[in-house]
């Protein structure tokens, strides 16, 4: 006579099938997790590289300034946004270069968005006079629908 089959083993059978199900509901709630987490990372990294350029406004203010050294006030005024153009007229805009000093040369320095859209934006620039005097100045910049100059710094 056969000696009968040893008993179970404790992980074996129904209990081993219920521990690997528990940790595949485990692992499943991580990855789901990570999944749900990792959207607004996602967004983020879309909108950095997909959304709005900085350098178009850093730019737009190049030209701007580069108008204001060639004497082209009129031009400059004309890139300016429409409630600035509102306020004041190309000769009140002449004057207030002139008393801030006309550039003969510039550097741009920091740039950055106003708004979370990308709609307006700062761009820092720094001015050379014709003594040579420096004075750096901030430009607000803001897309309707092409960057404009806007705000107070020359009116």
């Amino acid at each position: 006579m056969t000696p009968p089959p040893p008993p179970p083993h404790p992980t074996s059978g129904v209990l081993g099938q219920r521990g690997w199900g528990l940790w595949a509901v485990i692992a499943a709630g991580v990855v789901a997790l990570l999944a749900v987490a990792s959207i607004p990372v996602l967004g983020f990294l879309l909108w950095l590289y997909g959304g709005p350029d900085i350098d178009e406004a850093r730019a737009a203010a190049d030209r701007f300034v580069q108008h204001l050294e060639q004497d082209r006030d009129d031009i400059a005024y004309l890139s300016m946004c429409s409630e600035t153009k509102d306020r004041i007229t190309v000769g009140e805009f002449t004057e207030a270069v002139e008393r801030l000093g006309r550039p003969v040369s510039h550097e741009i320095g920091r740039a950055g968005f106003g708004d979370e859209a990308g709609n307006s934006a700062y761009v820092t620039v720094r001015l050379t006079g014709r003594s040579g005097a420096t004075t750096s100045v901030s430009l607000r910049i803001e897309t309707e629908p092409a960057w404009r100059v806007c705000g107070d710094t020359f009116g």
